[in-house]
């Protein structure tokens, strides 16, 4: 299944923001986003362009429009079900480069009730952006033919939303003995063909990087699904070892690909959204299908929207995106019956379209 899209950014060099204020005081700023939203009532609603000029999108705003990347700006890494036998230990290991087309538009609005407090109702307000992904293979190895993902066809396609929550959705953090609330601003809501619906709660950063190795490893080799158990000493050197595009494209770490596209560009601003399933509310649901076969159980994505300065004067600045995605999936190999987790890895550098 290929449902692993990770904007990354500054995410595990930030720690998210915790409040401890009451989540039913608002600042001056808060109170007007809401009232920008509280105008068109309680009920959600897809704004037309001119309705969504007004609407503050907060850290999601620079989102909006078309990023698109070229073929070999994009990376999958999967494994899947393989045959049994020495060479293949029960699976097979894609690596699939590609071509993107990510739309964040139209704006949407909505309105939650709340419960009441001092004869208050207390409501939340929320803005966000529908969005579609479409990726296409640029894949032309015996493998991808192999594997029915020829280049020029259509390997994911994926809709959904995200989110700016103007009223805080609260958990109490459980690493904190003073039972501090971790607020989630922001949520992904997605919903892949394959038959897996996902939301993801998360936060934003902003500020730009003080250079550009701001990257961490993403890791990318199976792992046993009990702690204390093992995989057979060298299990899988072969396949995550062996470079299936030696020289363009590091399969043992994807998030290098994101550091070698960056090269030297020079940041001057960035938002960072990080988001988890595992964080909140958060979950995956799954057709019986998937959930029985190659069980999708979490997810973690991060985005780095960039502006970038352009090294020709006078130019326009480049607005570019990256992500990290990783999405965990749970089966096992061909002919045992231990369950293993497999790391599924997409990266993508896009920019945005004028």
């Amino acid at each position: 299944m290929k449902i692993k899209l990770s904007f990354y950014i500054l995410t595990l060099r930030f720690t998210p923001k915790i409040n401890k204020q009451n989540n039913y005081h608002m600042d001056a700023k808060r109170q007007a986003l809401i009232a920008q939203v509280a105008k068109f009532g309680m009920g959600a609603k897809i704004l037309s362009a001119e309705e969504a000029i007004e609407i503050d999108l907060g850290p999601l705003a620079a989102l909006k429009g078309t990023w698109v990347a070229k073929p070999f700006e994009g990376w999958n890494v999967i494994a899947v079900p393989g045959p049994k036998n020495p060479h293949d230990q029960g699976f097979i290991l894609e690596v699939i480069p590609y071509s993107e087309t990510l739309t964040f538009t139209p704006v949407v609005v909505a309105g939650n009730r709340g419960p009441f407090v001092d004869g208050v109702q207390q409501e939340q307000h929320i803005t966000g952006l529908i969005y579609e992904q479409v990726v296409t293979s640029a894949c032309d190895t015996e493998l991808c033919n192999t594997m029915k993902f020829p280049a020029g066809t259509e390997i994911h396609a994926e809709t959904g939303m995200f989110l700016n929550m103007l009223d805080f959705n609260s958990v109490v953090n459980p690493d904190d003995p003073g039972g501090i609330v971790q607020q989630f601003t922001i949520a992904r809501l997605s919903n892949i063909p394959h038959g897996n619906a996902v939301m993801a709660l998360g936060t934003s950063l902003t500020g730009a990087p003080a250079n550009n190795d701001f990257f961490e490893p993403a890791p990318i080799r199976p792992t046993p699904t009990i702690a204390g158990e093992s995989l057979p000493l060298g299990y899988g050197t072969q396949q995550y070892g062996k470079q299936q595009f030696p020289e363009v494209f590091n399969q043992g770490d994807p998030n290098t690909f994101l550091r070698k596209t960056l090269g030297d560009d020079v940041i001057t601003a960035m938002t960072t959204l990080v988001l988890s399933t595992k964080n909140g509310t958060g979950g995956i649901l799954n057709i019986p299908y998937i959930q029985k076969n190659i069980d999708t159980t979490e997810m973690q994505s991060t985005f780095w929207i960039e502006t970038i300065k352009n090294p020709e004067a006078g130019k326009p600045d480049i607005m570019q995106l990256q992500y990290s995605q990783t999405i965990n999936l749970v089966f096992p190999a061909t002919g045992s019956p231990q369950l293993i987790n497999w790391p599924h890895v997409t990266v993508s550098t896009l920019r945005k379209e004028h």
